[in-house]
């Protein structure tokens, strides 16, 4: 699917989709609690992890919990009791299909390993060329019987069943291998430990992981090197259950509001612990009028969360953030616990005035497509200039004056951001108008990538088109609907 985009004016109100951190996990505790979530409006990724596991459990044998009751939050006898039907060896094994979700893939690989499932694991598109190797290896040191059917990642065919010990990883590269060992370690009959190599990347994601396994009655100790998992745990169905607006999502709707008119974003947790909420903080630093409000009894319904039981629990609008038109400057962060927001705040920097850096961006190489180089390109295609250097990725803003180093710095490292002013930094007297200019872009087969450069179009004087953007259903389905709801100028092509 292609659109063509004209510059326009922004403005009205929206409830962004679901979280993703959040629902995928959600939807795999209450597998293992016995129960079973349907996410409406969630996207391919979602819905790639509802099918893996809808197939998980009609391999599985649950005992004394054939029926979760939503209504009271007690999934059977107080827990799952966990079995596996014997598969012929003559017969065709379970093949789990993960899209071109990297967060199925590696959640639910610990734990098919964990349930002794034998099954083949696939995926679509780059997931089967992303990182994986440090996690087989860790799993198969452990127990499991991993083997690649071609070459590449994937697929797998998975046997054997892991056992009580201790798991090491390597921090540096995806907390979703840290996500994935959690839920799977409970299952184990003896305790476990997981060992982290180095500084552990988005953090903040791998505390998404640690409260719902609260949630869900699963306990687990942190350490000085990791943490501790006891064994023989069950999961049990909470008798609330709320997934949060996805904060990722709404960045690109914040960004409209701040480049093109005024936007009101509902639906969001404002005290949320997902990494890209920090997309407030660097708008702001970047000079960006927003504002943030709670309000825990706003009776907005966003998301319908469904059990077998046919019980609906609808989370209410828990804040919103207005985003308003602003005259920005450059600012410099480090994007290593939030590098899915490199992609829209790269865009949104690219109007800035001056020169931006952005840090820790060579793990974007290993996403959806090669991000670094696809937002270098992308950019590029509106006529913004781009440098890369050790790590560092450098963006000459709409309106730049070469010699002046002006910028803010930020820090995405901790909980609390922490910001310093370059004392080098002043406003622009003599500032040189570096317009972009409309385009022919695409997607780059990356839902992040295409909707970004939809937010570039629609601050772009004249008319660009972008092609391949059905990529944008993997998160947000709903993008397109919405911007135009807005007022966005934008024609469809199929």
């Amino acid at each position: 699917m292609n659109v063509v985009v004209s510059k326009s004016e922004i403005f009205g109100s929206v409830c962004v989709p679901p979280s993703k951190s959040v629902a995928h996990r959600l939807m795999i505790a209450a597998m293992l609690a016995g129960g079973r979530l349907g996410v409406k409006d969630g996207g391919k990724d979602m819905q790639a992890t509802a099918q893996c596991l809808d197939i998980i459990g009609q391999a599985m044998r649950v005992e004394a919990c054939h029926v979760c009751d939503m209504r009271t939050g007690v999934c059977g006898m107080f827990g799952a009791v966990y079995g596996v039907i014997n598969v012929d060896e003559g017969g065709e094994l379970p093949i789990l299909n993960a899209g071109e979700s990297g967060s199925t893939l590696r959640f639910l690989l610990p734990i098919v390993c964990a349930l002794g499932l034998k099954c083949v694991i696939t995926g679509e598109g780059r997931l089967k060329d992303r990182p994986l190797g440090e996690l087989v290896n860790t799993l198969a040191a452990n127990g499991a019987v991993i083997e690649r059917i071609e070459s590449g990642q994937l697929p797998l065919k998975t046997g054997g069943k892991l056992r009580a010990g201790k798991y090491e990883i390597d921090g540096g590269i995806s907390s979703q291998y840290v996500t994935g060992l959690l839920f799977a370690l409970p299952l184990l009959d003896g305790d476990s430990e997981i060992v982290i190599r180095g500084e552990l990347v988005s953090s903040n994601y791998v505390d998404i992981t640690l409260g719902v396994l609260a949630d869900f009655g699963i306990a687990v100790q942190k350490t000085d090197y990791g943490y501790y998992v006891k064994g023989n745990q069950k999961y049990i169905l909470p008798q609330d259950l709320t997934v949060e607006g996805d904060w990722s999502s709404a960045a690109f709707m914040l960004a409209l509001g701040v480049l093109s008119g005024e936007v009101r974003v509902r639906g969001l947790k404002c005290d949320s612990l997902q990494g890209d909420k920090v997309i407030v903080d660097l708008l702001k630093l970047a000079g960006a009028d927003i504002s943030v409000s709670y309000d825990e009894s706003a009776d907005n319904n966003v998301l319908s969360v469904k059990a077998e039981s046919g019980n609906e629990y609808n989370n209410r609008c828990f804040g919103e953030v207005v985003a308003r038109k602003s005259e920005l400057h450059a600012i410099d962060f480090d994007a290593k616990h939030c590098p899915d927001i490199v992609p829209i705040m790269a865009a949104v920097l690219s109007f800035a005035n001056g020169k931006s850096h952005i840090s820790s961006v060579d793990r974007l190489r290993d996403k959806e497509s090669d991000r670094l180089s696809a937002v270098r390109t992308l950019l590029s295609h509106f006529g913004i200039r781009t440098e890369y250097t050790n790590d560092v990725l450098t963006i000459f803003g709409g309106r730049h004056t070469p010699s002046v180093n002006n910028g803010v710095h930020m820090s995405a490292d901790s909980e609390e951001c922490v910001q310093s002013v370059n004392e080098e930094y002043a406003p622009s007297v003599h500032k040189e108008e570096r317009a972009h200019t409309a385009c022919h872009t695409h997607g780059f087969l990356d839902h992040r990538m295409a909707m970004s450069a939809i937010v570039m179009a629609l601050n772009t004087n004249g008319t660009s088109r972008v092609d391949g953007v059905e990529c944008i259903s993997k998160s947000y389905p709903t993008f397109v609907e919405h911007a135009v709801a807005l007022g966005a100028k934008i024609v469809t092509e199929n």
